[in-house]
C-alpha cells in the first residue's frame, strides 16, 4: 500500500498537476538509494520496463544524462536527469518530447528517506506536469498509479513488504 496525493493548479490556461506517491520499503537506506540512484535502474526493478539504456555511453549518475525506457508494450520514452543528491537521497528527472502521453512538461522527483526506528525506507515519488488532453483527474490517477505501481515494485526488488501511511 502506499500513501498518495495531489494538487491541481492552472498554469497559462492548462492544468498544472502536482501528483505523489509514498511507501515504506522493508530495507536499510543504503539498498534502496544505491538501487534508485542508477539512473539506468529501472529495468531491474520496474515490471513493465524491458530495457533502461544512457545514451552516449555517459555515467549513470551524471546530471545530463539521458535514459531510453522500452516498456513490454514496445513504446519507448526519454527522460533526462536533471539533478542528483547522494547527501539528500533524491533525484529528477525531466520528460523529453515528443511523446504520445497525455502530459507534457513533466518534472519527477524520487526520494529515499531513512525510518531510523525500523531500519527501512520511505520513498516519497512527486512529479509535476501540465496536461495536453483528458480529464485532469482522469490524468492525475493514471500517473499516480504509475507512481504506486511502481514503488510496489522497489518494494519487490530491494524490501520485503510495503507500508501505509507512513511519515519520514
Amino acid at each position: 500500500m502506499v500513501d498518495a496525493a495531489s494538487r491541481l493548479s492552472q498554469t497559462k490556461g492548462k492544468p498544472m498537476v502536482e501528483v505523489c506517491a509514498s511507501g515504506v520499503i522493508d530495507a536499510d537506506i543504503d539498498t534502496v538509494w544505491s538501487g534508485l540512484r542508477d539512473f539506468s535502474g529501472p529495468a531491474r526493478w520496474v515490471r513493465n520496463i524491458v530495457s533502461s539504456d544512457i545514451e552516449e555511453g555517459k555515467p549513470v549518475d551524471q546530471v545530463g544524462a539521458v535514459r531510453r525506457l522500452v516498456f513490454d508494450s514496445g513504446s519507448e520514452l526519454r527522460e533526462r536527469l536533471i539533478a542528483l543528491s547522494d547527501h539528500d537521497r533524491y533525484f529528477r528527472y525531466a520528460l523529453l518530447p515528443p511523446t504520445s502521453l497525455p502530459i507534457e512538461d513533466y518534472n519527477g522527483k524520487v526520494q529515499v528517506f531513512p525510518v531510523v526506528e525500523s531500519g527501512r525506507s520511505f520513498v516519497h515519488w512527486s512529479g509535476n506536469f501540465t496536461i495536453r488532453e483528458g480529464e485532469p483527474e482522469e490524468v492525475m490517477d493514471w500517473v499516480r498509479g504509475i507512481y504506486q505501481r511502481d514503488i510496489e515494485d522497489m518494494q519487490s526488488c530491494f524490501g520485503r513488504s510495503v507500508q501505509a501511511g507512513a511519515q519520514p
